[in-house]
């Protein structure tokens, strides 16, 4: 192995794969830069390396460094050592951009938007500009801050990757000339292997630290079951998922029920007769839908939910722009049992074309040997 061959990942915080969809798709990619050969070294930036998630970094033979002297001194004294800084988000890229370029001159510094934080925001201000939100001027400005930061980094940095090749355009189209390049969440699916369950649950799974998440469960229990209420009375749902607030928490009642946290979604999905994505805005692919498509449950959701995954709707997937849209689709799914079933068995391929292991391999090779090139 040469010194060229470590790679440097910094981000806000030790990803958590159990815990939302960014972090798993950051410690898939992990586990293939390993399976590629590399060594791995993890800077969180928040300062702290949360013991547990550390321990499984560790444990798969990934350093993790989480006291910001360490970082710096590591970089001082070992920065020439790193062939690639895959720097993800944009406040911990921006924070550690200089500090990689002034001791990593060699190195291939990689922007990883994870997603593009400047298209959601924008989406979040159009939303709010015609709800007439108090707060729409502020989501307006925060957007327009995001996409000078964001654009800065695509710029300055050797690459940028992104989620999927609609965002790609959308980058170029903002800063033409840049090199971009599309490393989507990895996903293994498994065909369904048998009937669709005969239960009447939907589950919508979300971070909700994450506020398209705590804007779509407000909206599906306000606008969307009510319409599938009247038609599937027994229909229950199960919000699930990281970080549920007071105004998450007040959603439960007879036929809802918030779960918070859940270590292993299994069980839920097996119960599930569909999943449900009623996100109103957002950005890059969504780890909810992947995770639905993975355990073989069919998914109703918004347009902006299957943005980027190869997914199209009537075919693998129903999509509804309206909360009666929405509502109409999940009460076909509940009701039609070779529905629901065909739509489970077209999702797993269709997905895997854009967002299996051979796609992001392929990427990855790609920004590697992009690094090893330059040596010569």
């Amino acid at each position: 192995m040469t010194t060229a061959e470590t790679v440097l990942i910094v981000d806000h915080q030790l990803p958590t794969p159990d815990r939302d969809s960014g972090s798993l798709r950051q410690h898939r990619i992990i586990e293939e830069l390993l399976g590629l050969g590399h060594q791995v070294l993890y800077f969180p930036l928040n300062a702290t390396a949360g013991p547990a998630y550390a321990d499984r970094l560790r444990q798969l033979g990934v350093g993790v460094l989480g006291d910001r002297r360490q970082q710096e001194r590591f970089l001082a004294v070992e920065g020439h050592r790193l062939g690639v800084a895959l720097l993800c988000r944009p406040e911990p890229a921006v924070e550690m951009l200089a500090r990689v370029r002034d001791n990593a001159p060699g190195c291939l510094v990689v922007y990883d938007t994870v997603d593009v934080h400047f298209h959601r925001l924008r989406r979040q201000a159009a939303l709010a500009a015609a709800e007439g939100a108090p707060d729409r001027y502020v989501v307006r400005a925060r957007a327009e801050s995001m996409r000078a930061l964001e654009l800065l980094l695509v710029r300055e940095c050797d690459v940028a990757l992104v989620v999927s090749e609609e965002e790609r355009r959308l980058l170029l189209d903002e800063a033409p000339g840049a090199s971009v390049e599309v490393l989507s969440n990895i996903h293994r699916p498994v065909p369904p292997s048998g009937a669709p369950t005969r239960s009447t649950g939907i589950v919508f799974v979300g971070n909700y630290l994450h506020q398209p998440n705590t804007d779509a469960a407000r909206w599906l229990c306000a606008e969307v079951m009510p319409a599938v209420w009247r038609e599937v009375p027994e229909a229950t749902v199960d919000l699930v998922g990281d970080g549920a607030s007071p105004a998450i928490m007040a959603l439960a009642g007879d036929r809802v029920t918030v779960h918070g946290w859940v270590p292993d979604l299994t069980p839920l999905y097996a119960r599930a007769r569909v999943a449900v994505a009623p996100l109103r805005y957002g950005a890059g692919v969504k780890g909810k839908v992947g995770e639905a498509v993975e355990h073989g449950v069919p998914v109703v959701g918004t347009p902006i939910a299957f943005e980027g995954m190869g997914l199209v709707a009537g075919r693998d997937v129903l999509a509804g722009e309206t909360a009666a849209e929405v509502a109409a689709h999940l009460v076909r799914v509940l009701r039609d049992d070779a529905l629901a079933l065909r739509l489970a068995r077209s999702a797993g391929p269709a997905l895997a074309s854009r967002c299996d292991t051979a796609a992001a391999r392929a990427t990855l090779v790609r920004l590697l040997a992009r690094r090893a090139t330059a040596l010569i």
